[in-house]
């Protein structure tokens, strides 16, 4: 599908349009935050492969919640049902699944370059040390912080990747039925050609963050459906979908 690329300032239109879907049913939004984090919870607990499932399933989770959400924009009525409506889904629940895989290969990427990079630097030190090359400790430091630097900056760069491709990636799948890669693609280039009012969200959500810790983390009840829904309203507007355009016909 064909990103638009919209101002800046709608970063907090799109905040706004996500509180709005959230204040028309706020107690069924939080009875469905509240079995996503339960359900998250029960599977940290999990070695291993609670997390590899997690990571899977999430996408199906977060699809569920933005079909909901997709829901209430055509006038529908939010069901605490819609948070499993990826799984439902048989068509969908596969590529969703795929975009879970996606991250997993992104993060086993990133555990990869850490891995070397720990790696490479014992052996360096090793190579450095039995050599007796004369090398000062300064000049040996210098060395493994620019390293380090380097890798730090490779994995913020697949961090943010893995970031942009289920942005979007997971309601062009849930809303728009396509493909888990083409979504995965798009998705990046969407966020790409709207870098900025993705920043100004994001600066907008440090700020949200640090408020919704404050009562004992309560705030995330309210911020984590407020999220789904700015998701939402940015896919609408930046994809050119109208809430009648999206096929929710399948029940």
């Amino acid at each position: 599908m064909t990103a638009l690329r919209v101002d800046a300032g709608r970063g907090w239109g799109w905040i706004v349009e996500g509180w709005q879907l959230f204040i028309q049913a706020p107690g069924i939004w939080m009875v469905m935050m509240l079995l996503y984090l339960g359900i998250s919870m029960v599977l940290s607990f999990i070695p291993f492969a609670g997390t590899l499932a997690h990571a899977l399933l999430n996408p199906l989770l977060i699809g569920g919640m933005l079909y909901g959400a997709a829901a209430q924009a055509r006038g529908e009525r939010l069901e605490i049902g819609h948070l499993f409506r990826g799984f439902q889904d048989q068509e969908r629940m596969g590529p969703l699944i795929v975009l879970g895989a996606i991250s997993v290969a992104g993060y086993l990427l990133i555990g990869l370059v850490i891995l070397m990079f720990v790696g490479g630097s014992v052996a360096t030190g090793v190579v450095l040390d039995n050599a007796g090359m004369g090398i000062s400790p300064e000049a040996i430091g210098g060395l493994f912080i620019g390293a380090g630097l380097i890798v730090v900056l490779i994995v913020l760069t697949i961090g943010i990747l893995i970031t942009m491709a289920l942005f979007y990636g997971v309601p062009l799948v849930m809303l728009a039925g396509q493909n888990a890669w083409p979504a995965a693609q798009d998705s990046i280039a969407a966020c790409w050609i709207n870098m900025l009012p993705m920043l100004v969200l994001g600066l907008i959500y440090l700020v949200l963050i640090v408020l919704a810790t404050l009562p004992l983390g309560l705030g995330f009840l309210v911020l984590g459906p407020v999220t789904v829904g700015t998701v939402y309203a940015s896919y609408r507007e930046i994809f050119e979908v109208s809430p009648a355009r999206i096929n929710l016909n399948k029940r």
